[in-house]
């Protein structure tokens, strides 16, 4: 008998911040369930919640990893899509949306289990770090 490998699609919605000199908030993710995601740097956000719109999404995830209060200005025009094999013998695809948002309060910060590090980066300094795939096209595109 074949093993049954249960597969699980998500829809996240992530944020890309930039501050005032152009600098951009990137979070490090503890993942250990995910080997490909574990601690790997990414933009804040999170899952789309059943009946939840993803521009909601965005804001509460952001506000639950990073503790600030966002202003959406757009949907970036592209979507990520990955599948993941996870450690338990799980298997999820994730499609992601990025809204590019400014900070309207608070100062970014480490606030959920799953978030080793908030940091800025310039552009040129996120080509040299581990990120999820998909970002750095986020980035161009914003």
């Amino acid at each position: 008998m074949e093993n049954i490998v249960e597969k699980k699609q998500l829809i996240v919605a992530i944020v890309l911040v930039k501050n005032n000199v152009g600098e951009i908030l990137l979070q490090k993710r503890l993942d250990p369930l995910i080997p490909e995601a574990h601690e790997k740097w990414e933009l804040p956000g999170g899952r789309v919640e059943y009946g939840e719109n993803p521009e909601e999404t965005a804001k509460r995830e952001f506000m639950e990893e990073v503790g600030c209060e966002i202003k959406i200005k757009k949907l970036i025009p592209f979507a990520q899509s990955s599948v993941w094999a996870r450690t338990d013998g799980k298997e999820q695809q994730v499609i992601v949306l990025c809204y590019e948002a400014e900070i309207i309060s608070g100062t970014p910060s480490v606030q959920d289990r799953k978030v080793a590090e908030v940091a800025w980066f310039s552009k040129e300094e996120i080509l040299n770090l581990d990120t999820l795939r998909g970002i750095n096209k986020f980035i161009e595109l914003a």
